[in-house]
């Protein structure tokens, strides 16, 4: 199946938006005699395009349930009165739309009804919980390209290291669903593959509050709804790049391909939409300057759905590779030994959902994710040599290729993967080196590595089968009760392999088959001027292990009696109100208790490694617990006028149980332990601002601040500091994500078809300003000595704009859009990295002078490289020594890698119909 859908990803980037997405909400209001304002009963409320509606009741009110995510229009109908339309009625998942009507009454028959366009409301009535919802408008507006761009824009969320942090928690705490179904890597619990833009309708991020349906987040929750094809053909097909620009600085090698094309399939009721991207840039992620870090994705998506009067059927999948070479800038002179990354992901769900009765919905889902990676040395010889993969025969791709790859998966000896990847250096294909510096360096100076391969050959496979069904109840318009459960059987694989030229290696490999279980029940009362939303939730992991007890004592070392490892349960409650304070703005209060089973490496590291062979094992456990957070959060939204929009929010979390190591000291070695040991405590506030277009333009401003202290920032930060000769402390300090001020604006200008400036007709202009004040770091001397408590300096602030100018041209019944995108406008040089002595990007605080270096050497002596005898007088003097020795520690240290991105500039083309 896998090949089968990537061919028919590739052959539809022949042809070149969709409508309607997966998840669904409600849509719900009151009719009224415009006139007398008196309740009118038996108003037949529909949902164009679908077959969904209801009718009025004796009150006046209506409750149309299970709408699909999506825009509609919205018509109510009645005898003897004016029919009316409500357009652009924006349904968001899990929330109700309200819509009222006021009819006039008519003597005579009126076909057409009166046309109203909705606007989207500023404050979500039912939402108790922190959500904040973006989309295709702001993908196409803004310059932004993924989704995990617009999840970071969000209030509560701090970008670190790459990873988005929800609230101070940690980058492992987020649960991602497309479609429902989770798409993270079990092991590291991180969605590293997305669907294509194109095919994304919506992104809801709850930062806080979640509702007991969700589990296995402590932070929060990313939902991406995608896509279904709508009742007409439409497609899109777009090309963005810099490399076309006639300036070298600005060229980085970007070039990205997308396409979309959806509609109906020999029936109305069949609709299809496929979406696919491709991206190639020399530089993925650019630092002061243009470096050697090539990047390639791909990623193609289909769903398809099939619909009746009361049901969908709905299939999805989506298929991606992305490569990557690694960078580091003490191995920037020997890159091709150094590592580089490759993975694919897939994930295919199948959704059943239909409408028992008016007031009952029963949904099914079945799902499959499967995510690998392999990161070692890349074997360009082998590259050059296999082109087997279906998109090098279209030449359309270059597939990374790595060393030994060949012999851990078809080894010729016969041998199971599991023990060639303790075999590394048998492989007389690959021939692994140990890496060391070397004088083969423009300076001659041995202070890079330029010698031997880098050491780690590590491979992981993950299946998750998913497996969910849940169950709505609406009780008199008030009451919407949901239970459901879930249930996840996952297989694991890992080979790894961190010294691979040695007989006697750091080396892991297992296969692991837990599951886990979950059920949940919860009511969502809406009592007109009081919403409550009350959970439990019950989740169960087995890990289907068994593992030495070594413990914290180091005395059984010598001890191979294993332990079955045991399941673990655990039960988190729910509770979320909301209620008006005025007729625009409202006052919610959330309370939960979130648990989370620690990753599964840590759950399975190095099991049953031999720590009396080979010491600085840390051993993982599989019968640790679960990671608990107990959060709490107020907040007030206020609709201020009907253009603008406001929201302040409250929160405090403790988080207790997290994952960390501790060193064990014993004889004849010692090792590291994973236990449940670390704290976490988290408080800040957020404040919103939204202006809704009106006058041209339109803006929203996220503000957030916090305090994230806890006694570990990710699991195995004690064992780097441990090696690092840092004292252990119990103490909580801030961690390293603790970011106090985030700031995000967004502005948008659009203008019309209709604007008296022709020029500026169809031109949006779309900009983002970020702010950050600077994270921690851990004062030291030039020696490495701390000075001062952990992360008790600062690094510099940074501020970031980027702005999009975009114009629609129509031509016939094709729409023709180009726009150019400029990242960081100002060309700001942003520090994101210090050295701990000195506090500065560029500088480590050591200091040399010419009497520290000895005379120099000649011709055939270990020391003399050319390149350090500046006069070529055939050896190399005290001075030329020192001169050499300076100039290498310069480049060294003045780590590109220190400073953000620089200016660039991409144009791009669309077409669209």
């Amino acid at each position: 199946m896998r090949n089968l859908l990537k061919i028919i990803f590739i052959l539809a980037v022949f042809f070149s938006y969709t409508a309607y997405a997966g998840e669904t909400g409600k849509i719900a209001g009151r009719v009224i005699d415009a006139n007398t304002k008196e309740p009118l009963v038996g108003v037949n409320v529909i949902v164009e395009g679908t077959e969904l509606g209801a009718a009025t009741d004796a009150t006046g009110h209506y409750l149309i349930i299970n709408v699909p995510v999506g825009t509609y229009d919205v018509t109510a109908s009645y005898v003897g009165y004016e029919p009316v339309r409500v357009k652009g009625v924006k349904v968001i998942v899990d929330q109700t739309t309200y819509v009222d009507f006021q009819l006039k009454p008519t003597v005579i028959e009126i076909e057409k009804p009166v046309e109203v366009t909705a606007e989207r409301p500023m404050v979500i009535k039912t939402a108790v919980q922190t959500t904040r919802i973006a989309g295709e408008e702001e993908l196409k507006k803004l310059p932004l390209t993924v989704v995990t761009q617009l999840v970071n824009l969000q209030a509560g969320v701090v970008t670190h290291g790459g990873f988005a942090h929800v609230r101070g928690g940690r980058y492992d705490e987020v649960l991602t669903l497309v479609d429902g179904i989770s798409a993270v890597d079990p092991f590291y619990q991180i969605a590293y593959h997305r669907p294509p833009s194109a095919a994304v309708s919506e992104v809801s991020i709850i930062t806080g509050g979640f509702d007991a349906e969700y589990g296995e987040a402590m932070s929060g929750v990313v939902q991406i709804i995608k896509k279904e094809g709508g009742e007409r053909h439409s497609g899109v097909l777009r090309y963005t790049s810099d490399d076309i620009l006639p300036f070298r600085a600005l060229d980085f090698g970007y070039n990205f391909y997308q396409f979309s094309l959806s509609g109906p399939l020999f029936t109305k009721r069949l609709r299809y939409a496929l979406s696919g991207e491709l991206m190639h840039t020399e530089d993925a992620n650019p630092t002061k300057y243009k470096l050697q870090k090539p990047r390639d994705e791909y990623t193609g998506d289909i769903k398809l759905s099939y619909k009746l009067p009361k049901s969908k059927l709905s299939l999805s999948y989506y298929t991606a590779c992305y490569q990557w070479q690694a960078w580091a800038n003490s191995w920037k002179y020997w890159l091709d030994h150094y590592a580089a990354i490759r993975s694919f992901g897939d994930q295919l769900a199948i959704n059943f959902n239909t409408m028992l009765k008016e007031n009952m919905i029963l949904d099914l889902k079945a799902g499959y994710h499967y995510y690998d990676r392999l990161q070692t040395v890349r074997d360009k010889e082998y590259q050059k040599r296999d082109k087997s993969h279906l998109l090098e025969k279209l030449g359309l791709w270059d597939l990374y290729r790595f060393k030994s790859e060949d012999y851990v998966f078809r080894n010729p000896e016969g041998l199971s993967p599991e023990s060639a990847v303790f075999k590394l250096w048998k492989d007389k294909d690959a021939k692994w080196t140990e890496y060391n510096v070397s004088d083969n360096n423009p300076w001659g100076v041995p202070l890079f590595y330029c010698y031997g391969d880098y050491r780690l050959w590590h491979y992981r496979q993950s299946k998750t089968y998913n497996f969910k069904g849940d169950f709505t109840y609406v009780y008199k318009k008030i009451h919407e009760i949901k239970t459901g459960f879930e249930a996840k059987l996952y297989s694991l694989w890992l080979l790894e392999n961190s010294l691979p030229w040695s007989s006697n290696p750091f080396w892991d490999a297992y296969k692991k088959y837990p599951y886990s279980l979950a059920y949940y029940i919860q009511d969502r009362a809406d009592f007109g001027d009081l919403v409550v939303r009350a959970g439990l939730r019950f989740d169960m992991l087995h890990p289907k292990s068994r593992y030495r007890k070594y413990g914290e004592d180091g005395r059984n070392v010598l001890d191979t009696t294993t332990t079955e490892a045991k399941p673990k349960y655990k039960i988190s409650p729910r509770l979320g109100i909301s209620f008006p304070v005025t007729e625009r703005m409202k006052f919610r209060f959330s309370y939960g208790h979130f648990f989370q089973s620690p990753t599964f490496t840590n759950l399975y590291e190095s099991l049953f490694a031999d720590i009396i062979q080979r010491g600085n094992i840390i051993v993982g456990n599989p019968d640790l617990n679960a990671q608990r957070t107990i959060a709490y959060e107020s907040g007030l939204e206020w609709q201020i006028s009907d253009f603008w929009g406001a929201d302040l929010t409250l929160f405090y979390k403790d988080i207790y149980d997290l994952v960390g190591t501790r060193p064990v000291p014993a004889l004849p070695m010692g090792y590291t332990i994973i236990t449940n040991v670390e704290y976490g405590r988290v408080f800040g506030f957020e404040i919103g601002l939204q202006k809704r277009l009106s006058n041209y333009w339109s803006g929203k401003l996220a503000y957030t601040f916090q305090i994230a202290k806890g006694t570990a920032a990710e699991a195995w930060q004690w064992y780097t500091y441990n090696y690092q000769g840092i004292p252990f402390t119990q103490i909580d300090y801030y961690l390293d994500y603790d970011q106090r001020h985030v700031l995000n604006l967004d502005l948008g200008l659009s203008f019309p078809s209709d604007f008296v400036f022709i020029p500026l007709r169809d031109v949006d202009i779309g900009a983002i300003f970020n702010f950050g004040s600077g994270f921690p770091y851990t004062p030291t001397d030039v020696r490495g000595t701390r000075i001062g408590d952990l992360n008790s300096a600062r690094m510099p602030a940074t501020w970031n704009i980027d702005a999009r100018l975009s114009k629609d041209i129509k031509i016939g019944g094709l729409n023709l859009s180009l726009f150019c995108d400029i990242l960081n406008v100002t060309n700001r040089l942003n520090v994101t990295s210090v050295y701990s002595a000195t506090g500065a990007p560029d500088w480590d605080g050591q200091t040399f002078v010419p009497g520290q270096f000895s005379w120099g050497q000649i011709p055939g002596d270990a020391g003399y490289h050319p390149a350090r005898d500046y006069n070529h007088d055939g050896w190399i003097s005290q001075l030329e020594r020192y001169d050499s020795y300076v100039k290498a520690r310069e480049d060294a240290i003045n780590n590109p890698g220190n400073y953000g991105p620089p200016r660039r500039v991409r144009i791009g083309i669309g077409f669209g119909f």
